[in-house]
């Protein structure tokens, strides 16, 4: 129902205004009266009414003074003017504010009542025009982001020829032609197993957009669930500028954030061409993992390394052994990874004492205990590492040599990011079960939406666009209406419904937003697939 607000000075008049039409019986709700302008002010700026009437004169504040505040803060409101008289320039005022009509008096309840349901119509329409908006860029938003995650995947595996990843771009309106590029990466550190993304997460990812928003030479890209990437475009002499630039925001909204997360911001190094972007990716993830696993020093250093005879146990930093170094790597690393990792992790250590059998002994040990540890964390029934049997047989074997030994750490951890990976995707399809019962059960709900739904399933509407885009292979509106156009197709055919009564059954509000939709998903009108057309 549209809300009404009168304003007039003249009692009688106000009175019968307010008594004599049936608001609720054409569609209105009467939300409040005034004798001026200067108390209708107030009360209109809290009730928001969708119209006012109000007379043109009036003590205190006429209605044109009033008109004008009213298009000023509420410009959505449409205003019936009131006048006892037949003067044209105060009609032209009134058209100069943007009222939307100019009655002269004394009119009947009839005329009134016409008016009211012309503007009525108006708002209608408007109203169906911003629904189609809202859900339009709703669609578009979830299209973008998931085309822009595959883009990145394409560019980032080297496997998809330059032409065809360039046509892609196209499309999705990203202009990916430059001098040289590089990469920023963002982590957010989370815990995917045992914690849900914080809403600090969230609201730097949601503002990330909003940040970059003006810089076409820096693209977002979703590149996981826990990492975005930033791709640089420029020439060479601002390259490195526009890569700064772009980290040092990021840097400043992570420490901006309520509650932040661990984070890790790392660049890459400036790259030529579009085809090596994959290699600049790698080495940045490298950088990335470096960076993640000793944070208090450059990526470039290690621990100097003594001669075999000067080895002394008290000589060692026990910081680089620290199990959480691990923990993280297993927490957020990828299989590919694994490699890069363990030689870092054991050149930092040095070698020299990584000569010494017994010292061996003793970090294989501390690793073989951070991952039983990290394994019996995830502890999900029916669940066991498929690769560990063979890999326990090797225990003995890795200890003879640094080799052998660096072999089986690499194999151990790639073991172990499998198998959390596995965890991860049923806990993942558990999670989508429960969603799409949610949405078998409350499509015909109005309001449900990515955001509701990413409440059911306790995670960011962030995070759960990616997963849900991942696991079904279809953005959220996408599988939301195509859930609506089956059932709505299904009472087509079964039931008398009117369509607009199925329109509401489906959840749409309005019949003719959902004839519009029904038609852009099957090709036919409501109408016209209940009489069977288009069938062979």
């Amino acid at each position: 129902m549209y809300r009404v607000f009168l304003v007039e000075d003249e009692q009688l008049i106000r009175i019968g205004i307010k008594e004599l039409i049936q608001w609720e019986e054409y569609g209105f709700k009467f939300v409040g009266e005034a004798a001026d302008g200067e108390l209708a002010w107030p009360l209109i700026q809290k009730e928001k009414p969708d119209i006012v009437i109000t007379d043109i004169r009036m003590p205190f504040m006429d209605g044109l003074s009033l008109s004008r505040l009213i298009k000023k803060e509420l410009p959505d409101t449409l205003i019936i003017i009131l006048s006892g008289y037949d003067d044209f320039n105060y009609a032209k005022k009134a058209i100069e504010i943007g009222v939307s009509q100019y009655l002269l008096k004394p009119l009947s309840k009839d005329q009134l009542v016409e008016v009211l349901l012309d503007l009525k119509k108006k708002k209608d329409k408007l109203q169906q025009s911003e629904q189609y908006r809202n859900q339009f860029s709703k669609e578009v938003q979830e299209y973008l982001s998931s085309s822009r995650r595959s883009l990145f995947d394409l560019l980032v595996s080297g496997k998809t020829p330059i032409p065809q990843i360039l046509e892609r771009a196209e499309i999705i309106g990203i202009n990916l032609t430059a001098m040289t590029y590089n990469l920023v990466l963002l982590m957010l550190e989370e815990d995917l197993l045992h914690s849900n993304y914080t809403a600090s997460s969230a609201t730097i990812q949601d503002q990330i957009e909003q940040i970059f928003a003006g810089e076409p030479n820096i693209i977002p890209f979703g590149a996981g669930i826990e990492l975005t990437a930033f791709l640089i475009q420029s020439d060479d002499d601002s390259i490195e500028q526009t890569t700064q630039r772009c980290a040092q925001a990021l840097e400043q909204l992570c420490h901006s954030a309520e509650q932040a997360p661990q984070w890790t911001v790392v660049t890459g190094n400036p790259v030529p061409r579009l085809s090596s972007i994959p290699e600049c990716y790698r080495l940045a993830r490298k950088k990335l993992y470096r960076t993640l696993t000793y944070p208090t020093s450059s990526p470039q250093t290690h621990t100097q390394t003594k001669s075999v005879l000067d080895f002394n146990l008290n000589d060692l930093d026990a910081s680089k052994m620290d199990q959480q170094i691990i923990r993280k790597f297993l927490t957020n690393g990828v299989l590919e990874d694994a490699e890069a990792f363990t030689e870092d992790y054991f050149n930092s250590i040095g070698s020299t004492g990584l000569n010494s059998t017994l010292f061996r002994h003793y970090v294989l040990l501390n690793i073989q205990f951070t991952v039983n540890a990290f394994w019996d964390g995830l502890s999900l029934e029916g669940h066991t590492p498929g690769g560990l049997p063979q890999l326990q047989q090797k225990l003995e074997t890795a200890i003879s040599s640094l080799p052998n030994m660096q072999q089986y750490v690499v194999e151990l951890f790639q073991e172990t990011i499998r198998y959390r990976d596995s965890v991860v995707t049923d806990r993942y399809r558990e999670m989508m079960a429960k969603v799409l019962d949610y949405i078998e059960e409350n499509y015909s709900d109005p309001e449900i939406g990515l955001n509701k739904v990413a409440r059911v399933a306790n995670v960011s509407a962030t995070h759960f666009s990616t997963i849900f885009s991942q696991q079904t292979g279809k953005t959220f509106v996408e599988y939301l209406t195509e859930t609506r156009m089956k059932n709505a197709r299904e009472l087509l055919r079964c039931t008398g419904k009117s369509s607009s009564e199925i329109a509401r059954a489906v959840g749409y509000n309005d019949p003719h937003y959902f004839s519009f939709l029904f038609k852009k998903v099957n090709g036919l009108s409501p109408r016209d697939y209940r009489n069977g057309k288009g069938e062979k």
